[in-house]
Parts: structure tokens; C-alpha cells; sequence
């Protein structure tokens, strides 16, 4: 199906439209992991990389930096997750 093809969604059955549900749900995940990698490498690469990487590694520092930030945000989504995951309950 090319990206010019369009399909009239009221003619599938429920089979169809639950399988496109379904697919449109785990394109959007997807989407929204990508989005969320992308933040995460943006905001640890601005904190933790001051220099240049002439060596194709980073040095030490900035090494321990990124793994911390990483770690961070990692436990801070984990902490708001169990929050709405307690609201919810």
C-alpha cells in the first residue's frame, strides 16, 4: 500500500479493526520510546560532555557522568510510574 492509498476504515470488520488498533497502539509506543531516548541522550549529553572527543571514547569523567544521569532518569520514571501505579490503585 502506497502512502497515497487511503482506506475507508468503516468497511473493515471488527477482526480488522481491532489488528489496526492494535497496530496504530504499537506504532505510537514506538514513536513515544523514540521520542523519550532521544530526551534522555539530548539532556545527558548536554550535562555530561564538556569536551571534545578526539580519542572516540569518552574520558573518565564524563563517562561516570552519563551513567549516572542515565541512571537518574531511569529511577525518577520508575518513581513516577509506582506513584500513578499507587493512585490508580
Amino acid at each position: 500500500m502506497d502512502a497515497q492509498t487511503q482506506v475507508d476504515v468503516s468497511k473493515l470488520n471488527e477482526a480488522d479493526k481491532k489488528e489496526l488498533s492494535q497496530i496504530l497502539a504499537n506504532e505510537t509506543q514506538k514513536a513515544t520510546i523514540q521520542q523519550t531516548v532521544h530526551s534522555l541522550s539530548d539532556v545527558c549529553w548536554k550535562k555530561c560532555i564538556t569536551g571534545k572527543i578526539t580519542s572516540g571514547r569518552l574520558d573518565q569523567a564524563e563517562e561516570t557522568c552519563a551513567q549516572n544521569c542515565v541512571e537518574r532518569w531511569m529511577d525518577s520514571n520508575l518513581a513516577v510510574l509506582k506513584h500513578l501505579e499507587a493512585l490508580r490503585g
